[in-house]
């Protein structure tokens, strides 16, 4: 097994976040990974981008060209991203940000998944966990990602202000879908 997976969106959402967590939930459950990031110089508002890679098996191939899992936190993510979803991908995007596209903009050779993660972090009390619910949702769909090993990486990377909530968004978002 091989996969690569591109979390986009705007400087301030987590991107950066949600790549490490993931990365690390991947790593504890025993696969290969390589995690890069990419994101503009202005940080909060600019173009965000994390890449992660993963096998079960040695990673020689260290750039994400196509993605079999894409996530789409923000309406420019998602126009600048949606070409590099490998045909019949997994496209996870904020149901808020999809409600925004027009048809012509959705691809009908990938398995596009609303997921209402701006709504499930405001009502949890705090926007920045979209994220994780984000996280939850790909838990939930992918075979290779458990909702434990996510909360595992959570409990111990994530400062202590910030768990309960995170914690609270992965169960959310793994139930959301």
């Amino acid at each position: 097994m091989e996969q690569g997976i591109l979390i986009s969106g705007t400087g301030g959402q987590g991107v950066v976040a949600a790549g490490e967590f993931l990365s690390e939930a991947l790593f504890r459950a025993g696969y290969e990974v390589v995690n890069s990031r990419s994101y503009g110089s202005e940080a909060r508002g600019g173009s965000c981008r994390s890449e992660v890679l993963v096998s079960d098996s040695d990673l020689y191939d260290l750039q994400l060209d196509e993605a079999d899992i894409l996530i789409a936190m923000s309406v420019p993510a998602y126009r600048r991203y949606i070409g590099r979803a490998r045909k019949h991908g997994l496209v996870l995007v904020d149901a808020e940000v999809l409600n925004k596209l027009v048809e012509a903009e959705r691809r009908s050779d990938v398995e596009i998944v609303p997921v209402p993660a701006s709504e499930t972090a405001v009502r949890l009390g705090n926007l920045i966990v979209a994220n994780m619910v984000l996280l939850g949702a790909l838990a939930k769909l992918s075979e290779h990602i458990e909702l434990d090993r996510l909360k595992d990486a959570v409990k111990e990377l994530m400062r202590p202000s910030m768990r309960d909530i995170n914690l609270m968004a992965l169960e959310s978002g793994y139930a959301s879908v």
